[in-house]
This record gives C-alpha cells, sequence and structure tokens, in this order.
C-alpha cells in the first residue's frame, strides 16, 4: 500500500493519478486498477450521491461512513479524507475531527481546505503524525463568496494563491490540490513547490489530476464541462433497466397466458 511519502517521491518522475470513491464497489475496482495513486474520499458526495447543491452540507458521520467501506476496498493507493465544512475552523476543533476520523475510518490521510489561514491547522496534524493533502485556488466549501470561476487571473489574486501554496508546503503538507487556477499560475506553483501539486481544471503542467469518478464514468449528467468523460454509464444503466423491465414484464405475460 502506498504512504504520503510514496505520493511526493512520484514529483517530476510520474504524472499522479487521483480519483474520488465513496463507496465499497467503485472502490474496489478504481483500485484493482494498480494505476491509480490516490482514492479520495470527497466531500463532493454530498452533490454526487445526495442531489445537494454544494458540498458544505454533509454531516461528518456520513462520510466517515462511506471512508470505512472505501478503507476496506484499498489495498494499493493513498485513501484520503476530504475534511467536511465545519470540522477544521480552528486548530482545535480540527484536531478533535482528525482523532474521530482516524479512530472510526483510518484513513492514511486528510484533506482540508485553505491556504495561509491554515498553516497552523496543517502543521498540528502533521505533528499528531498525520498526513496532510492542502487544497487551495477554488475552494467549494466557499463558493457562497467567490462562486465557481478560474481563480489567479489577476495579479493579486495570482500571488495569494502562490502564498497559500507554500504556506501549505511549509506546514508540512504532502501535496497540494490546486482547483481551477489559471494554468501558467498552476506551472510556476508545481515548479516552485518540492511537494506534488495535484491539479484539477487548472491546465496540463501540474504533478497529477484529480476527478470525480462518476463525471469520468458519464453519470454526472450533464457532464461538467471541465472534465472528459470515458464512458456514458448513464445511458448504459437506463438501457439495463429498460431490459430488465421488459423481461419482467414478458415473463409476467407469459405466465398470464398459460
Amino acid at each position: 500500500m502506498k504512504t504520503a511519502q510514496d505520493i511526493i517521491n512520484l514529483k517530476g518522475k510520474k504524472k499522479i493519478i487521483c480519483l474520488t470513491s465513496y463507496t465499497y464497489l467503485f472502490a474496489k475496482i478504481v483500485d484493482e486498477t494498480g494505476l491509480v495513486d490516490v482514492i479520495l474520499v470527497g466531500d463532493s458526495m454530498n452533490e454526487v450521491l445526495f442531489g445537494e447543491r454544494n458540498t458544505t452540507t454533509i454531516p461528518l458521520d456520513i462520510m466517515i461512513w462511506c471512508a470505512r467501506s472505501v478503507r476496506k476496498a484499498v489495498k494499493n493507493a493513498i485513501v484520503v479524507f476530504d475534511m467536511p465544512f465545519g470540522t477544521f475552523h480552528t486548530p482545535e476543533k480540527a484536531l478533535e475531527s482528525v482523532v474521530k476520523i482516524v479512530k472510526e475510518c483510518d484513513p492514511d490521510a486528510v484533506k482540508l481546505e485553505g491556504g495561509k489561514n491554515m498553516a497552523e491547522t496543517i502543521n498540528k496534524i502533521v505533528n499528531m503524525g498525520i498526513p496532510v493533502m492542502g487544497h487551495v485556488g477554488l475552494l467549494p466549501q466557499r463558493v457562497r463568496i467567490t462562486g465557481y470561476k478560474k481563480q489567479g487571473k489577476t495579479e493579486e489574486s495570482a500571488k495569494e494563491i502562490f502564498e497559500d501554496a507554500k504556506a501549505v508546503e511549509e506546514s508540512g503538507a504532502f501535496s497540494v490540490v490546486l482547483e481551477s487556477v489559471e494554468e501558467n499560475l498552476a506551472k510556476k506553483i508545481t515548479e516552485t513547490l518540492k511537494i506534488p501539486t495535484i491539479g484539477i481544471a487548472s491546465g496540463e503542467f501540474c504533478d497529477g489530476k484529480i476527478a470525480v469518478l462518476e463525471d469520468i464514468l458519464g453519470l454526472t449528467q450533464p457532464p461538467p464541462k471541465h472534465i472528459k468523460p470515458y464512458d456514458n454509464l448513464a445511458q448504459r444503466i437506463y438501457e439495463a433497466v429498460l431490459k430488465f423491465a421488459k423481461d419482467g414484464k414478458e415473463n409476467e405475460n407469459k405466465n398470464e397466458n398459460r
């Protein structure tokens, strides 16, 4: 099984592949490919699994329950638990949450959103012996303020994101997600940091890329603009259900005609 240090060691050697998984069955399939380095139990499950309009309302206990199933399935990748809104707003709350998370679902690392403002928190979690993945740029838990738009397009914004990424590294994180960061800025950050950058909608220059599994499977309808679906499982499931239902109806009619 990979460790946080293994992920650091991949920087500059191979593209780091990260996918979300929220369930035992999907996590098992993803992990058995042997090609996925990081499996993220993301708070995006709030939208993907439960149909909520954003990530912020997911309860910690539900995420822990899903992460327990993922943990059972994964033998190769590193499992990262995405800390939900309200679980790390102070260092004290973050440490309390991390203890609960580790004891109840045993991930290999946790992820939290924020840069300079989270430096102390990241450092304290790392000093507990729990690896941390950072997350800067577009922060889904703050979209009520920022909205969903490309980050780092102005000189001031770019400077702030760059400093956030540096603060995450200096605090002891083993990697950092760059979400919806302007491509040249993502390139500069990637070239500057010694830890890997994991990009989502941030161009091709990051050390790795991350996607929501349901997005690449074509289950998310309509598909998001920033990612290419590699299948159309939504249509295939729909057709399979139709066939199943029609078979049932045909058998029912045969029985009635006997």
